[in-house]
């Protein structure tokens, strides 16, 4: 069993593609998971994750931009494992659109998303809503011999593998998977990471390996205040030694994708993850 490593390229937003690739080869990386969403407008003057960010394949353009971006990969010699995608499963042709762009590609997945949930609408509601669309989104998937992977993350109808594994469990896990996201878990969905790999079962994909803490911020009240924060692989609260164990336990072989939002830059963040996660794999 030897696991593959990979950049969800959100993580270097101050890189164009080419750079992004460059420094992927360079930390010794095997492949990238392209940032595909609307490209922010010209000129940048500040960049940002979620925002302004360069390393981003243009959803607007998205059948030439991935073309490019493929060109660009095999230079250095990376594969596409995934696409990270921002759509959500209701937005049918965009969704066409990506699938056969990453087809085209040879880039076998790409993440959609399920609802997001904040309580205005009901669980169930949204939950049956999802359960339509992905019946149309697993259909497109059987067209262009993909798969649709759906992320374990906080803030949608699928925040843990249990959720996940209710609405995935409806379909066939060649055309829908799903992305297990331990970072994720943190702020919401945290079970056991064993059993929850074993509910998955044939449905797990993919793998971000991403971290989070909660930090005490004061009390009111006496009562104490914490919000979440993004850290670094080996400094967050999901154990990596323990995940990494139960990847193992569960025979996964797959991709691992880093996704380090905390400070510091991505090169450095990237080769420290990379050796530490490589040492967990071989021990």
């Amino acid at each position: 069993m030897a696991w593959k490593y990979a950049v969800f390229t959100v993580m270097c937003p101050e890189c164009d593609l080419e750079a992004t690739a460059a420094l992927a080869a360079s930390a010794g990386l095997d492949g990238l998971e392209w940032r595909v969403t609307k490209k922010a407008p010209e000129p940048i003057t500040e960049v940002s994750y979620w925002g302004a960010n360069r390393s981003t394949v243009d959803v607007d353009d998205v059948d030439a931009d991935l073309r490019r971006a493929k060109q660009i990969a095999d230079r250095h010699g990376l594969a596409m494992p995934i696409l990270g995608t921002y759509m959500k499963c209701s937005d049918l042709p965009v969704v066409e659109a990506a699938m056969r762009a990453a087809a085209a590609a040879a880039c076998p997945k790409l993440r959609v998303g399920p609802p997001s949930y904040d309580g205005s609408r009901s669980y169930q509601e949204l939950f049956d809503g999802a359960l339509k669309d992905f019946e149309k989104v697993a259909a497109l998937a059987r067209k262009y011999e993909m798969q649709a992977c759906i992320e374990m993350h906080m803030g949608n109808i699928t925040p843990s593998a249990g959720m996940a594994h209710r609405l995935v469990s409806n379909f066939d896990p060649r055309e829908i998977g799903v992305i297990f996201d331990p970072g994720n878990m943190v702020v919401e969905g945290f079970e056991n990471y064993q059993m929850a790999l074993e509910l998955l079962g044939p449905y797990l994909s993919h793998v971000h390996a991403k971290n989070c803490l909660w930090r005490k911020t004061g009390e009111e009240d006496g009562v104490a205040k914490w919000e979440w924060e993004m850290a670094p692989v080996k400094k967050g609260q999901a154990d990596w030694t323990t995940i990494t164990a139960a990847l193992k336990k569960v025979g996964y072989d797959g991709w691992l994708s880093f996704e380090d939002f905390s400070d510091g830059d991505a090169e450095t963040k990237l080769t420290e993850a990379l050796t530490y996660l490589k040492k967990l794999e071989a021990g």
